[in-house]
């Protein structure tokens, strides 16, 4: 691998978070919070002194993905940032090409729980979809 495919992460300040946006007409009955509405957690990769401030960056970042559209209905629709979903740091020194970015301690679990973790190429490949491309209006 070449060394400018690399990311130092020495100081310990590179963090994943996930940013919770939803997606819903304007005019809506805010009173009605089982109603249904598109939610996407979306991750992205955050440089920070700390947490606190990587936080802080995640916020930002999500409250200026905000905006407002008119769907194919002709329907006034938001994105909404949430919040944030989760915080990550991560450890790894040499972020490049196969580095361990995440890792979640799911304890001591039986192997038949431990197998329902994991998916078949076919089952992962099946799910993954583009965000759908809005036409942004403020």
């Amino acid at each position: 691998m070449k060394s400018q495919e690399r990311i130092s992460n020495e100081n310990g300040n590179w963090y994943i978070v996930e940013i919770v946006e939803k997606c819903e007409p304007v005019e809506r009955n805010e009173k009605q919070d089982l109603r249904k509405v598109t939610t996407w957690g979306n991750h992205h990769l955050i440089k920070a002194s700390s947490p606190e401030k990587a936080f802080d960056k995640a916020v930002k970042l999500g409250k200026e993905g905000e905006y407002i559209f008119t769907n194919s209905d002709k329907v006034e629709m938001e994105w909404i940032f949430v919040g944030i979903g989760e915080l990550l740091p991560i450890y790894e020194e040499n972020i490049e090409d196969g580095a361990e970015i995440m890792w979640k301690d799911y304890g001591f679990i039986s192997d038949r729980r431990a197998k329902r973790f994991v998916f078949e190429k076919k089952e992962l490949l099946r799910d993954i979809k583009p965000k759908p491309k809005l036409n942004k209006k403020l």
